[in-house]
């Protein structure tokens, strides 16, 4: 609803999950465009589980298509929380599109979302088929039952790296990297009581990675900050599986 009246255009929703794309047909671009699709993700109950663990979200882009030069254009988005869907249908509810170029008028999606517990009992399509894993040799413990409680990235200072894991298990180097592109809204995580002076306010990005501060270049505009993108990154030595079960501990990394 509220979407303005554009024939030269349509519309499509696209929908993205855990880095799968899914997205309806174009739509007349109407007041009322009339999508009626179902867009769905198969996944296995432990899968959900991680994903709702870790808060994965699921984001709907709303996009023009023009029918001439088929350029796409968004017009807005919808982050959904994974955790509020529940295995009883609910009542569509209306959700406003976020960052919307339609400024006039606030369009929205009407939306239902329901986890379906498929029963079917088909055979497993040859590229979900995975082995099991052979059961581990009497006296051999696996790696990762060797691995304390909880996991730290230790600091090799004159090898430049970090060690996470067992010295004799660390065998190959990665590199964790995070890059500060570009920003947006900024101004409201500012409270509305503090005044932003317009000149010699300074601000700046900071996280830690690993232990390390990391500080970006300052920038003066906070409406529209402008930045050159930023690469901090750092050298670990240690193991796929351990690593993996390392990143899985850190409730900050998505």
């Amino acid at each position: 609803r509220h979407f303005p009246k554009s024939p030269r255009l349509s519309l499509v929703v696209q929908a993205s999950f855990d880095g799968e794309q899914l997205a309806t047909d174009p739509v007349e671009h109407k007041e009322q465009p009339q999508f009626s699709t179902e867009l769905a993700w198969e996944l296995d109950r432990r899968t959900l589980h991680q994903h709702r663990l870790q808060r994965t979200p699921i984001k709907l882009q709303c996009f023009t298509v023009d029918s001439v030069s088929k350029r796409r254009e968004s017009v807005g988005y919808i982050v959904l929380d994974l955790r509020s869907v529940q295995e009883v249908r609910q009542e569509p509810r209306w959700y406003p599109l976020l960052s919307s170029k339609y400024t006039k008028q606030r369009p929205a999606l009407l939306l239902g979302l329901l986890l379906e517990n498929d029963t079917k009992t088909s055979e497993p399509s040859p590229d979900r088929f995975k082995a099991k894993k052979a059961p581990p040799r009497q006296g051999s413990p696996t790696v990762t039952e060797l691995l304390p409680d909880k996991l730290e990235a230790v600091l090799i200072p004159d090898q430049g790296f970090h060690q996470v894991g067992p010295a004799g298990h660390c065998t190959d180097m990665f590199v964790l990297s995070v890059t500060v592109a570009f920003a947006t809204k900024l101004e409201q995580l500012i409270p509305s009581t503090m005044k932003l002076s317009a000149e010699g306010s300074e601000f700046f990005f900071y996280y830690s990675l690993l232990s390390n501060d990391i500080t970006s270049e300052p920038f003066h505009n906070l409406l529209s900050p402008d930045f050159e993108p930023e690469r901090a990154s750092v050298r670990i030595r240690s193991s796929k599986q351990i690593l993996q079960a390392f990143l899985s501990e850190q409730p900050s990394l998505q």
